[in-house]
C-alpha cells in the first residue's frame, strides 16, 4: 500500500467532514452554527500546578482518574521550577525509570521502565518517536509516562510502559516569555516562547533554544539549538487545522562512563574527563506535522495527522578500559586507563506517520458509550553506517590522575552497512461503557501488521511479516468524584524487527508476549487541589527470545520468561495554595524465570534482569512567602545492576544513593522572575546509567540561575 494514496484517503476523510457540514447548513439554515466548543487551553505557568489535569495519553481527552492504569505526569511548571532542560533529566521524577548507557547498538535516550526497554516506546504528541536522538525540553507542556503493557493503543512494544511528550501549541491569546540562565562549567541556556494572536482564531506559537556548556572538566560540553513553529487556524471552532516544524540539533562531547572492577564501579575521579577532543555526538532531527480536528455539535471528533521527519546521527566516542591486574586496592592515580573506539558509528532515519482517531459518544441500551475507533500506518526507514575497522585510529592509554585529551586525526572510512525499512498498519477500537454512576468498563481490542525488510552490507537480505492482536480490559468503580478503584489487564508484543534489525535467526522468529495486571486507587484531595495515586502492578514477558543449546532450528526459542511486581506511590499537587509537592515512591521485585538450556543461561535463573533496583523514590516541594518561593527534593535509588543476559554482568552493582537539589526563586514583579537551582547539593557521587560494559558518572554539583521575563 502506497503511503500517499492512503495518506490521502484519511485526510480526505477528515476534511470532508467539514464540507458536509458546510454543504448541510446552506440546504437547511445558512445562520445555523454550532454550539460552544469549550477549549482548555492554560499556558501560563502562574495557572498550573503539579497535577496531571486533562491528559490524552489514552487516545481520549480525560482526567488521570478516568485511566485505569498507572499514569505520571511531569508538567512544564515541576520542570521549569527543578530547571530540567533535557527528557532524560525531567523523567529522574519517575519511580521505576532507569538509565541505559549509550551502547549496545543504540545512542540517544535509552531509558527502561519496570526493567523492559522504553527505546522504541518514545512518543511525541501520541505518535511515535522513536528516532535515536536525545530530546530536549524547549518546546514541550508535559511528559506522560504510562505504565504497563499498551500495544493496544500504541501498537508494538509498550511492555514496561510508554513515553508520551505534548508539545506546547498554539492559544488564542498574546503571551510570550523569555528565560535566560547562568550556570557553572559556563552553562548558558536561553529560551522563546511566543504566542501570537494573529486573528479572532488564528495564532502562532514560536518556540526557540539555544544551549552552551563546556560540561565536565572543561571539556565534556554540549552545544544544542532548537527551533518550533506552530500555526493553529480554527481555534475552539469546528475545524481546527494544525501546521508544526521542529528542529533540534547539538553537538557534544560524550561521555560513556568508567568501567565495573570487581564488581563495582572503578572509583575514577568526578572532575575529570577521560575522552579525546576529537569525540562528538552530532544529532539532528527536522519533523514535520499537519493536523486537522474536525468537531461535531453532538460532541464527536474526528482528528488526522500526517507527520513526516528525518534524524541525522553521528557518534565517535571512547570507552575506557584499565590495565590488566588493577583492582579496587591498588588503584588510584598512577593506574593507567586503555582507551578503545566505542563502536563509532551513523544514520540516518525517515520517519512518515498517519493517524486517525474518532471519538463519538452514544447510548446501547439506555448505557453511555465513550467509543474510540482509530488506524495507523507508518513507514520507517532506518540507513545505518559504520567505520572499515583497520583505519579507525588507536587511541592512546592515560592515567587515572593525569589525563590528556590531545584529539587523534580522523582516519576513518565510512561504509554502508544496512537499511532497514518497515511498514505498519493498525487499527483499533476501543469503548468506555459506564454501568452506571459508579462502575465503568473500559475494552479495547487492536490488530497490526509489521512487516520488515533489512539489506545488509554482509549477508544478504532478511524481510519478515507479523499480524498481532493486543487487548486492553480495565474496570473502575468511582463511588463519589474525589476516588476512582481500578483493575486492568493489558497485553503488548515486540517483533523482532522492533529496533530497525534483523539477523539470520530473529527474521524467523514470531513476536515476544507481555501483559499487565494493576489492581490501583486514585484520590483527588484537597478540593481537587492534590492527586493520590498507588497500584500495584505485575508485568510479564512470557516468551523472551532467547538461543537455547538444543536449538536446531536457526531461529530463537521464545522460552525465557521474565516478570516484575511493583507497587507504587505518588502524590502531585497542591496541599495549601502556597505549598505544592510532587512525590512517588516505588518497591519492585524483578526476576529472570526462564533462560535458556545453556549453563550460562541457567545461571542467570532467579536473578534481577537489571536496570530494576528494588526501591526508588523521589520528592520535590515548594513553599511561596509573598515574593519568595523556597522549595528541594531528594533522589534516592537503591543498589542497581546493568541488564543483562549473562550472570558474571548481572553481579555488577553500582551503590545505592540519595542526591538532594534546591531551589530559590524571588518574583520580582509580575512579569519578572529570578531563581536560583542548586542541583546535588552535596556533590554526591553516584551513577546515573548503567551498560553491561560500564557505569556512567551522574553530574557533580552544579549551580544556575534563571532570568525569567513576560511581555
Amino acid at each position: 500500500m502506497a503511503l500517499l494514496p492512503l495518506g490521502a484517503i484519511l485526510l480526505a476523510g477528515s476534511m470532508g467532514a467539514l464540507a458536509q457540514d458546510a454543504g448541510t447548513t446552506a440546504a437547511s439554515d445558512s445562520t445555523k452554527t454550532l454550539k460552544p466548543v469549550e477549549v482548555r487551553a492554560t499556558r501560563d505557568r502562574a495557572e498550573q500546578s503539579y497535577q496531571s489535569g486533562i491528559t490524552s495519553v489514552g487516545k481520549m481527552p480525560v482526567a488521570a482518574k478516568d485511566i485505569p492504569q498507572s499514569l505520571t505526569v511531569v508538567t512544564e511548571k515541576l520542570m521549569h521550577d527543578q530547571g530540567k532542560d533535557t527528557l532524560k533529566s525531567a523523567l529522574q521524577n519517575v519511580p521505576g525509570i532507569t538509565f541505559e548507557a549509550g551502547e549496545g547498538g543504540r545512542i540517544g535516550d535509552n531509558i527502561r521502565l519496570r526493567g523492559f526497554t522504553v527505546a522504541g516506546d518514545i512518543y511525541l504528541d501520541g505518535m511515535r518517536d522513536i528516532a535515536q536522538y536525545n530530546r530536549d525540553t524547549f518546546n514541550v507542556e508535559r511528559v506522560e509516562v504510562l505504565r504497563g503493557s499498551a500495544s493496544m493503543l500504541f501498537g508494538r512494544g509498550s511492555t514496561g510502559g510508554v513515553v508520551n511528550q505534548v508539545s506546547k501549541a498554539p492559544v488564542a491569546r498574546n503571551e510570550n516569555e523569555v528565560n535566560t540562565t547562568i550556570g557553572t562549567d559556563n552553562y548558558v541556556r536561553v529560551t522563546g516562547d511566543f504566542n501570537i494572536k494573529t486573528g479572532e482564531d488564528q495564532a502562532l506559537h514560536i518556540g526557540a533554544m539555544k544551549t552552551d556548556s563546556d560540561g565536565l572538566a572543561g571539556k565534556a560540553g554540549t552545544h544544542r539549538n532548537g527551533l518550533a513553529l506552530d500555526y493553529k487556524l480554527g481555534i475552539g471552532t469546528a475545524d481546527e487545522l494544525t501546521f508544526s516544524l521542529y528542529h533540534l540539533d547539538y553537538n557534544d562531547k560524550p561521555t560513556l562512563g568508567g568501567r565495573w572492577l570487581e564488581g563495582r564501579p572503578a572509583p575514577l575521579p568526578t572532575d575529570k574527563w577521560y575522552g579525546l577532543d576529537s569525540d562528538y555526538q552530532r544529532d539532528m532531527a527536522d519533523i514535520a506535522t499537519v493536523s486537522h480536528l474536525h468537531r461535531w455539535e453532538d460532541g464527536s471528533s474526528l482528528k488526522t495527522t500526517v507527520r513526516s521527519g528525518e534524524y541525522k546521527r553521528d557518534l565517535w566516542a571512547t570507552q575506557l578500559g584499565v590495565a590488566g591486574g588493577t583492582t579496587q586496592a591498588n588503584f588510584g592515580n598512577s593506574t593507567v586507563l586503555t582507551r578503545g573506539n566505542a563502536n563509532p558509528r551513523g544514520g540516518l532515519e525517515n520517519h512518515t506517520f498517519v493517524q486517525t482517531d474518532y471519538l463519538t459518544k452514544t447510548n446501547l441500551l439506555g448505557l453511555k458509550n465513550d467509543l474510540l475507533v482509530g488506524a495507523e500506518y507508518a513507514l520507517e526507514r532506518s540507513t545505518s553506517y559504520r567505520y572499515v575497522t583497520a583505519s579507525i585510529p588507536v587511541k592512546p592509554s592515560t592515567t587515572v590522575g593525569n589525563p590528556s585529551n590531545t584529539a587523534v586525526r580522523d582516519t576513518r572510512i565510512p561504509y554502508w552497512f544496512g537499511t532497514f525499512q518497515s511498514t505498519t498498519i493498525g487499527t483499533y477500537v476501543q469503548d468506555t461503557l459506564s454501568l452506571n454512576n459508579y462502575w465503568k468498563l473500559v475494552g479495547g481490542l487492536r490488530w497490526d501488521q509489521f512487516s520488515g525488510d533489512y539489506d545488509r552490507a554482509t549477508g544478504g537480505s532478511l524481510s519478515r511479516t507479523d499480524s498481532v492482536w493486543s487487548k486492553r480490559l480495565g474496570v473502575m468503580y468511582q463511588p463519589t468524584d474525589e476516588v476512582s478503584y481500578y483493575a486492568s489487564y493489558g497485553t503488548s508484543f515486540n517483533t523482532s524487527g522492533d529496533l530497525y534489525q534483523y539477523d539470520a535467526s530473529s527474521a524467523k522468529t514470531a513476536p515476544e508476549s507481555s501483559r499487565n495486571l494493576e489492581l490501583g486507587i486514585k484520590w483527588e484531595l484537597m478540593e481537587g487541589d492534590l492527586s493520590v495515586r498507588t497500584a500495584l502492578a505485575r508485568s510479564d514477558k512470557y516468551n523472551e527470545r532467547n538461543t537455547d543449546t538444543a536449538q536446531g532450528s536457526g531461529e530463537y526459542l521464545l522460552t525465557g520468561q521474565r516478570h516484575t511486581d511493583a507497587l507504587e506511590f505518588e502524590v502531585a499537587g497542591r496541599i495549601t495554595p502556597n505549598w505544592e509537592v510532587f512525590a512517588g515512591l516505588v518497591f519492585m521485585n524483578a526476576v529472570i524465570d526462564q533462560a535458556g538450556s545453556s549453563a550460562g543461561a541457567q545461571a542467570t535463573v532467579g536473578m534481577n534482569p537489571g536496570l530494576t533496583p528494588a526501591k526508588q523514590g523521589n520528592i520535590w516541594t515548594t513553599y511561596r512567602m509573598d515574593k519568595w518561593r523556597i522549595g528541594g527534593g531528594l533522589t534516592a535509588v537503591s543498589e542497581n545492576s546493568p541488564w543483562s543476559t549473562t550472570a558474571a554482568n548481572l553481579a555488577n552493582k553500582a551503590p545505592g544513593y540519595v542526591k538532594a537539589d534546591a531551589v530559590v526563586e524571588y518574583q520580582w514583579n509580575n512579569d519578572n522572575t529570578v531563581k536560583v537551582n542548586i542541583d546535588n547539593l552535596g556533590d554526591t557521587t553516584y551513577y546515573s546509567s548503567l551498560y553491561q560494559g560500564w557505569p556512567s558518572l551522574g553530574a557533580g554539583r552544579s549551580v544556575r540561575m534563571t532570568w525569567t521575563t513576560k511581555f
